[in-house]
């Protein structure tokens, strides 16, 4: 077998090389429509920045205040992150992953509809506070 691939690959390298045509033989159709997409860039309001952080740290204060419940003997109520609260570092990557996925849709809508995307952070953010209180009570951190 390998006899036969190098003797193929002898016959192949001693064959003549050809030169190319030096005319350009391509052809382009001219064009049938032109289309042209101008996209404006929306500034952010004011409060999406805030907004980000504070949801950024509620996230993480959730992560850890549900670690800390769970490992004091809670019991997740969560049927997708049950399996996982026990680790910390597969809760911090669903974590982390979710709140990803809501950053990145409110971009997407804040683009068309800054405003809408500012009030749905803001809803976001306090059911992230009452999450984290709610963690915070279950972990036996508040009376």
């Amino acid at each position: 077998m390998s006899r036969a691939v190098i003797v193929l690959a002898l016959s192949f390298a001693g064959a003549p090389a050809r030169a190319q045509s030096i005319e350009k033989t391509e052809f382009t159709a001219p064009a049938i429509f032109t289309m042209s997409v101008t996209v404006k860039p929306v500034a952010p309001p004011a409060l999406m920045a805030p907004l980000y952080s504070s949801f950024a740290g509620l996230a993480a204060a959730d992560t850890y205040l549900t670690w800390q419940a769970v490992h004091s003997g809670a019991v997740e109520s969560n049927p997708v992150v049950a399996p996982i609260a026990r680790n910390a570092s597969g809760l911090a990557a669903v974590k982390f992953v979710t709140g990803a996925a809501t950053f990145l849709a409110v971009e997407r809508m804040r683009r068309d509809h800054p405003r809408a995307a500012m009030w749905i952070m803001a809803a976001a953010d306090g059911g992230m506070i009452w999450v984290v209180w709610h963690n915070s009570q279950v972990a036996g951190l508040r009376p």
